[in-house]
């Protein structure tokens, strides 16, 4: 097996283990946060939103990105790991400390003195997460996504099932969240440690490894306008409106934002680690873009769009009553999460082109326009909020999806014409969906047989259309699924096989 056979072969089951392990681990999310949510509340979930917030953007500096930086070096040494080393511990604790400091400033700009507590203690996950981020990169590195995965799915039955909801259960409130959060991060650390058995010393500084550090700080830097697009509406949100509707807000976006940057950490993770040894190849580059964009919006576009047809019934039906004013914000932001999956993957391959700048100088616009649109919207309400951040993902999609193409010379057209399927796929599903939902709230009282209708619905839409326009699924979309069937036993592959290539030419299995 040549080089580039084995390197496609191992990004393959890279994605084949990453996309595995985040289905499980969204799964596990999303029963999890029905059930503490019915436990705890929008108000307790509303503190917990508050200290999430400070505690997403402190990571940043704890680990300023010269770990991910071994991502793409072509080879690297102990020394090098020692040197990356010596700085998240030392940045981990700084900013630990920090955290720990501002606890009562934060709490003012928020308007809230219950998260003061919550925040202190909260503070040690920005020295377990820098500790953690070596140990993940080198196994990225390696393209070993299922120990990554394996890993963060024990952790989080640890910490959330094991730990969390019995705490819940005993009325802790959101110190059942907090207990959660920690151990899970901190049995991660663990279990991803004694994987990568990666050498500890203390290297402060090394000559060769200035490029390190200007690639850490551009990633770094990029990341900060990242969080502040991705953040900066709950953060808005956070100082102007009290903790219950933020609680609301919270939960909506995370309901469809987690299972979404668990997708987009996979996806990214193996383009970048994949492209990064074949960077000079831009066919390949291109295919690998036109490939995971049809993959995408065949597939998880109409997911999305059925979540936001079907918010109110969603909410309803698992989380009750209580949470029942999030069905306006959870409709524009689920709109949003496909648009978030094609930068997503996008970016990477933009990295490895070699215009990591370029991400950069797009995005600065964007941050500013949307603390300024996100600012004004939140004097009118939460949904007016939701939309805008609607039109963000837009506007930043386009964007950085127009560039990735320029950089690697592929025109737009190559690009719709992959997400083709996918759209009309969407298209049929959500409404189905719709009429379906419709129909079942009108025939019985019971929101969980609505839910029920509603994922039948989507299931049939989906299949119907690949049945009866079979061109849907485009070559490339085609050919990595065959890839994947053929790890199934032989029967199994081979009807996959007919099905995903009865729009193209006959084709011999």
């Amino acid at each position: 097996m040549d080089k580039k056979t084995n390197l496609a072969s191992k990004g393959i089951t890279a994605v084949f283990w990453g996309s595995f392990g985040s289905v499980l681990r969204a799964l596990l999310q999303i029963v999890t946060q029905i059930i503490l949510a019915r436990l705890l509340g929008p108000s307790e979930y509303g503190i917990f939103a508050i200290a999430s917030i400070v505690l997403s953007f402190s990571k940043f500096f704890s680990d300023v990105g010269i770990s991910y930086g071994l991502i793409q070096k072509k080879t690297i040494s102990d020394l090098d790991i020692k040197f990356v080393f010596t700085w998240q511990v030392i940045l981990g604790a700084t900013v630990s400390g920090i955290v720990y400091l501002l606890a009562v400033p934060l709490s003012h700009f928020f308007n809230e003195a219950r998260v003061i507590p919550v925040i202190r203690v909260a503070s040690v996950i920005c020295f377990i997460t820098a500790l953690a981020s070596l140990s993940i990169n080198l196994l990225k590195r390696e393209l070993d996504f299922k120990s990554i995965q394996s890993a963060q799915i024990v952790s989080y039955i640890v910490g959330y099932i094991l730990i969390g909801i019995p705490l819940a259960l005993l009325g802790q409130q959101v110190w059942a969240l907090i207990a959660a959060f920690i151990s899970s991060e901190l049995m991660n650390l663990v279990l991803i440690f004694r994987k990568s058995r990666h050498p500890i010393g203390i290297v402060l500084w090394r000559r060769d490894e200035g490029q390190l550090v200007v690639y850490g700080a551009r990633v770094f830097l990029t990341n900060v306008i990242n969080w502040i697009i991705g953040n900066v509406d709950r953060v808005i949100i956070g100082r102007t409106f009290p903790a219950a509707q933020i609680g609301l807000y919270s939960l909506s976006y995370n309901l469809v934002s987690n299972p979404t940057l668990t997708i987009i950490a996979v996806i990214q993770s193996a383009l970048f680690s994949t492209s990064a040894r074949v960077q000079d190849d831009f066919d390949r580059l291109r295919k690998a873009l036109l490939t995971m964009m049809g993959v995408v919006t065949l597939v998880l576009f109409p997911v999305f769009a059925g979540i936001a047809v079907a918010s109110e019934t969603i909410l309803h039906a698992l989380y009750g009553n209580a949470w029942a004013g999030a069905a306006d914000v959870l409709r524009p932001i689920a709109l949003a999460m496909p648009l978030y999956l094609l930068l997503g993957m996008a970016t990477p391959l933009l990295w490895v082109s070699g215009q990591t700048h370029k991400e950069f100088l797009i995005q600065i616009p964007v941050a500013i326009g949307f603390v300024i649109t996100a600012a004004v919207a939140a004097m009118v309400s939460l949904d007016t909020v939701a939309w805008v951040v609607f039109g963000m993902y837009l506007v930043r999609a386009t964007a950085i999806v127009a560039t990735t193409c320029h950089a690697l010379d592929l025109g737009l057209r190559r690009i719709f014409r992959s997400m083709r399927g996918g759209a009309i796929t969407t298209a049929i599903t959500a409404i189905l969906i719709a009429v379906v939902d419709l129909a079942a709230r009108q025939m019985v009282e019971m929101p969980l047989l609505w839910l029920a209708a509603d994922v039948v619905a989507g299931l049939a839409g989906m299949l119907l259309s690949l049945w009866i326009f079979p061109s849907l699924v485009n070559h490339h979309v085609a050919q990595l699924f065959e890839k994947i069937a053929m790890r199934l036993p032989k029967r199994s592959s081979e009807k996959i096989v007919r099905f995903l290539y009865r729009g193209h030419l006959k084709r011999t299995i």
